[in-house]
């Protein structure tokens, strides 16, 4: 039988226990992760957040981009720079840009859903307000190929 003495060469530590905590570190990365992968992510719309159905045209042109612009929602309403304005304004306010430049042309975003008599009132109010180019902004589609007889 093997025996043990008190005297052994082995001694065994003490835990030393404290209070627990959770490190911050790893938490406040993986914050700043998700913030970089949201604003990587999120799309900002360029019309104010309006939401515009813009039409479609094969055949559309990209301009330069002009502070006079209106958009026209589905109901009809007309706004400029977020705020919804009359007809009566929509003229001034063409009035006082061409004032400052003068062949500046107004550009309408309408909704594809509006009626075709909201788009004329606007165009109307635009041409008292002495407008020599008012442009439609639409999106820009693929040419479709006719299919010809055969």
């Amino acid at each position: 039988m093997i025996e043990l003495h008190e005297s052994s060469p082995i001694k065994i530590p003490e835990l030393q226990t404290g209070k627990p905590e959770i490190t911050m570190a790893p938490l406040i990365d993986v914050v700043f992760l998700l913030l970089i992968f949201f604003m990587v992510t999120t799309i900002f719309p360029d019309n104010q957040g309006l939401m515009i159905e813009r039409s479609a045209s094969s055949s559309a042109e990209s301009l330069q981009d002009t502070q006079l612009r209106f958009l026209i929602d589905k109901h009809g309403t007309i706004f400029h720079q977020n705020k919804k304005i009359t007809t009566a304004s929509a003229t001034q306010l063409v009035k006082q840009r061409l004032t400052e430049a003068p062949d500046s042309p107004v550009l309408l975003e309408v909704d594809r859903r509006s009626t075709t008599e909201a788009l004329i009132r606007v165009m109307d109010a635009c041409k008292l307000g002495g407008a020599q180019q008012i442009g439609i902004v639409t999106d820009i589609t693929a040419p479709q190929k006719s299919a010809g007889p055969g």
